[in-house]
């Protein structure tokens, strides 16, 4: 088993850095998204955009595992610098070629490594936050990339018709060279981490060990139900949402500046999660961020007025900041840091999978009825939040039972986290 051990810098400007260039790269990314999936939504064919999303998905599915645990063993700057660079190169050729269906394999690949340099970077955050709290640095990550999210599809949606698609893949292959320059800039400035070799590791081996580092928390594995349920529900609401927002808003720019509203609430709900009041409580956030995401969407679909969506967005987005820092603290709380990029790799991996099968289950009747399929998502992220009341409150039952023995003042850091 391989152990990183990095020496944390005293300053602050790594991580701001960091937050700064990866919001840039995202910004790069969504102009890539948006304008493959304008590019599928203008030609009238709905399952582009799913095989779009589909062959995104389906390879950093199946290589999530094993991407996970080559981070555990080697060295994660190595990994997130050499990932990057790749992706770069990926998204450039993209860029300069015609056809659709060209652009989308090459985008695959790109995503594929991402797990790679994604779970690199997660498992490097420790060494770059300073002074920080890691709480803080999950809030100002996902501050960074909420901000990225509020100014990426306006403005990607109002490029589309001004410079097309292949000036917007080359904006995204500039973005991500860039944060990998940014990448060796900071990994210069870092301890290079402690690595104990083990001759009797092998790749299968590396992928049991992440999972069973997962499967042993039991507060992660409350949690799964409803991370994959809200997940397939976004990912239903993404295929139909396309099509009912569009058709409410009647028009490409305000059709961004709605699903901006949801990075707005994001931009606020990530800051909240971080504050030393609300960073402990885990569970709320992850489970209350997401009941209002839930009900967002179910607004969406049921009041068929744009402002009013725009609002249920910006509560939405709130949950969903709060919820994606409660997942990015559950991590460094529960898996060990050997574990650290495998639970990353394997998060990423959930995802995907659910980002597939919700595309699958909402694309057929998106073009019949979007609006039912976007109810259909709203119920689907209700009963996930139900699922996981229901498990926390179990979890909690257990644990009171078994501390109850114990001798005293032995807390349980997972009954902790679920107040």
């Amino acid at each position: 088993m391989t152990s990183h051990v990095t020496t944390r810098l005293t300053s602050t400007v790594p991580l701001i850095v960091l937050v700064v260039i990866s919001s840039l790269a995202i910004v790069g990314d969504e102009a890539a998204s948006m304008s493959m999936v304008l590019t599928a939504v203008d030609q009238g064919q709905p399952w582009m955009v799913t095989w779009f999303s589909l062959c995104l998905a389906i390879p950093a599915m199946l290589l999530a595992p094993f991407g996970g645990a080559i981070v555990d063993r080697y060295d994660p700057r190595k990994i997130w610098v050499a990932s990057l660079a790749v992706q770069s190169l990926c998204i450039g050729i993209a860029a300069s070629q015609d056809d659709f269906w060209s652009r989308l394999m090459l985008l695959a690949a790109s995503n594929a490594i991402n797990i790679l340099s994604s779970s690199a970077a997660f498992a490097l955050l420790p060494a770059l936050i300073g002074p920080i709290r890691i709480e803080r640095a999950n809030s100002l990550m996902a501050v960074g990339s909420s901000l990225a999210y509020l100014i990426g599809p306006a403005l990607s949606a109002w490029l589309f018709n001004k410079v097309g698609a292949s000036l917007m893949l080359s904006v995204n292959a500039v973005t991500t060279a860039i944060l990998a320059a940014t990448a060796v800039f900071l990994m210069l400035r870092a301890d290079r981490p402690d690595s104990k070799a083990d001759g009797s590791w092998n790749l299968f081996g590396g992928v049991s060990e992440g999972w069973a580092a997962i499967r042993s928390s039991p507060v992660v594995t409350a949690t799964l139900p409803l991370l994959i349920l809200i997940m397939i529900s976004t990912s239903i609401e993404a295929v139909a949402g396309v099509f009912w927002l569009r058709e409410i808003s009647g028009s490409d720019a305000l059709y961004g500046l709605v699903l901006s509203c949801w990075a707005a609430g994001s931009l606020i709900g990530a800051y909240v999660a971080g504050t030393k009041r609300l960073a402990p409580r885990t569970m709320l956030l992850i489970v209350g961020g997401g009941l209002c995401m839930a009900l967002a969407i179910l607004t969406e679909g049921l009041v068929p007025i744009a402002i009013v969506i725009g609002v249920a967005f910006a509560i939405g987005g709130l949950g969903n900041g709060t919820h994606n820092v409660g997942v990015r603290n559950l991590i460094f709380q529960q898996i060990p840091q050997a574990h650290i990029g495998s639970a990353w790799a394997y998060y990423r991996m959930l995802t995907s999978a659910s980002v597939a099968v919700g595309y699958v289950v909402g694309t057929p009747h998106t073009t019949e009825d979007a609006r039912g399929m976007v109810i259909i998502a709203g119920i689907c992220a209700l009963v996930g939040v139900l699922v996981a009341i229901v498990a926390v409150r179990m979890r909690r039952r257990n644990s009171v039972t078994q501390e109850a023995p114990d001798s005293e003042g032995q807390a349980d850091p997972a009954a902790q986290i679920s107040e």
